[in-house]
């Protein structure tokens, strides 16, 4: 922990552009039929909320040590267009606390949360992160407040995660929506029930539908640490957005809540805007977009590129996307317009494996992608799975040698981990390699171990294809072409010596 405390602020002050939000009416402001009257326009709420991410680094995370602690800290955006809706519902006393940025521990946050006197926490979680914010909701408990526990997380599990006595409700499905609601009827002194997506000891309100983030506005980030902030992949300072939720495709090994299944674009002109006010307001040197998949829509990313040019913008910024949904047409577009990376979902290198993870890819697809990216100047960043249920050594030595043979700058490697709520996990249970109650249990903090890897040596398997990716002579050059653009020098060199000194004998097996 720091010795001494950071200040926190709750944003600029109403009416003085706090946060950059667009001017679009914010979602859960209206008032449904039979629906809570809402307090009047003019009045000041007086609650005060706290949004909260706690460290996620944990014994179920799928990438291997070495990398998961250099590999950076990114802004939360859904904790920001959270407090964008608060403050639209006018709730101003909003702060949020992210640790992982702030340097805190837990003794940290309690501290941090019991100088600020809040009513209300949020607090934002995964499955595989849910140690760390349970804690955060002990600490929030603590002080006081009512606690609100959500994230993807709480699809899958949401009355299970009352068996912490720290919790009071669950948000399920879109907390843009749910915040407000609860925080109005808290503040009114009634219970918070008839909330769609609130889930208590006394109600279960199902989950609360998608919205378009675009109804909701830019979210908040006045008071956030964006300095402390920092990506291996990119120059300081850099943000994050999305443009675009949603994405149709059903990877096995993927989890999707129900607000995923659907499509939602935000227009050109919003993404845009966006673009130009975290350079202006935040000097942003790259952003990165997390959308699901960047050029799902292919017209709207050609109109984004367009008005790029138009208004003369220039910052780099960079994508996930699909192998099959990158025309030559539009990578030149893109690059053309400040796109310095894509993010390719590429996974394996074996088709029957490409095959059971329902990717609808194929080898072929992946090498033109990849090649098609780097002749337009774009650099490739390939995502790959290894360890999948029953992989053999062949199969995996196909992923590795793939990784090496097309022009990827970057490349990651994950062990397959069966998510709960996943095809992987039905059919890791089916063939006995993981017990079917182990995420029920993990919920209620009764394991200390990672869930079991689906074939023996996976963990090692990662390490050796990242000593194989990155060690290799061919990649000297891009690897110090990466760090002058970024000023990544000590995290990557660390990174790399790190790889370098747990070179094993047995890498010559594989």
């Amino acid at each position: 922990m720091r010795k001494s405390l950071p200040l926190i602020s709750t944003g600029e002050p109403p009416g003085t552009g706090g946060g950059g939000c667009s001017p679009a009416a914010p979602a859960g402001t209206t008032a449904a039929a039979g629906a809570r009257p809402a307090l009047p326009r003019w009045r000041r709420r007086k609650l005060r909320i706290a949004l909260v991410r706690h460290h996620d680094l944990c014994l179920n995370t799928r990438q291997i040590t070495q990398i998961q602690k250099r590999a950076g800290v990114l802004p939360h955006l859904g904790l920001g267009y959270i407090h964008t809706a608060l403050k639209a519902a006018g709730f101003q006393d909003v702060v949020q606390i992210d640790t992982p940025a702030l340097g805190l521990d837990s003794e940290g946050l309690r501290a941090l949360l019991a100088d600020f006197r809040p009513d209300l926490v949020g607090v934002s979680t995964t499955t595989p992160g849910l140690p760390g914010a349970v804690e955060a909701c002990e600490a929030a408990k603590s002080t006081g407040a009512k606690v609100i526990l959500g994230g993807p997380h709480t699809e899958v599990y949401a009355r299970e995660n009352l068996f912490h006595k720290s919790i009071d409700y669950v948000g399920v499905g879109e907390g843009v929506t749910i915040m407000p609601e609860l925080a109005e009827a808290l503040e009114q002194g009634e219970e918070p029930t008839g909330i769609r997506g609130l889930v208590s000891r006394e109600w279960d309100g199902g989950a609360a539908p998608m919205v378009n983030l675009e109804d909701v506005g830019w979210p908040e980030r006045g008071g956030l640490p964006m300095r402390d902030y920092f990506s291996i992949m990119a120059p300081r300072p850099f943000a994050t957005m999305i443009s675009s939720r949603g994405c149709p495709f059903k990877c096995s090994f993927c989890f999707k809540q129900a607000v995923d299944k659907k499509s939602m674009y935000r227009t050109p002109e919003d993404v845009v805007g966006e673009m130009a006010e975290l350079k202006k307001r935040w000097g942003v040197k790259e952003i990165m977009f997390y959308d699901d998949v960047f050029t799902l829509h292919r017209g709207r990313v050609r109109e984004i590129c367009e008005l790029i040019g138009e208004t003369g913008l220039k910052v780099r910024w960079e994508a996930p996307t699909r192998v099959d949904l990158v025309p030559v047409k539009l990578l030149e577009a893109m690059a053309g317009a400040g796109c310095v990376r894509l993010r390719f979902g590429i996974e394996h290198g074996d088709p029957e494996i490409l095959r059971r993870m329902r990717k609808e890819s194929d080898i072929g697809k992946i090498e033109r992608a990849v090649t098609d990216a780097h002749e337009a100047g774009i650099k490739g960043f390939g995502y790959f799975i290894v360890g999948w249920l029953d992989e053999t050594r062949e199969q995996f030595r196909r992923t590795l040698d793939l990784a090496c043979r097309i022009p990827l700058d970057y490349a990651s490697f994950y062990t397959a981990t069966p998510l709960p709520g996943t095809p992987l996990h039905t059919e890791s249970v089916a063939a006995g390699r993981i017990p079917a109650d182990y995420w029920d249990r993990f919920v209620r903090g009764e394991f200390d171990q990672r869930i079991g890897y689906l074939v023996p040596d996976a963990q090692q398997r990662a390490q050796i294809a990242y000593r194989k990716f990155f060690l290799r002579r061919e990649m000297a050059r891009p690897l110090l072409s990466h760090m002058a653009e970024t000023g990544q020098w000590r995290n990557t060199l660390d990174g790399l010596r790190s790889l370098a000194r747990s070179t094993s004998n047995t890498d010559r097996d594989f």
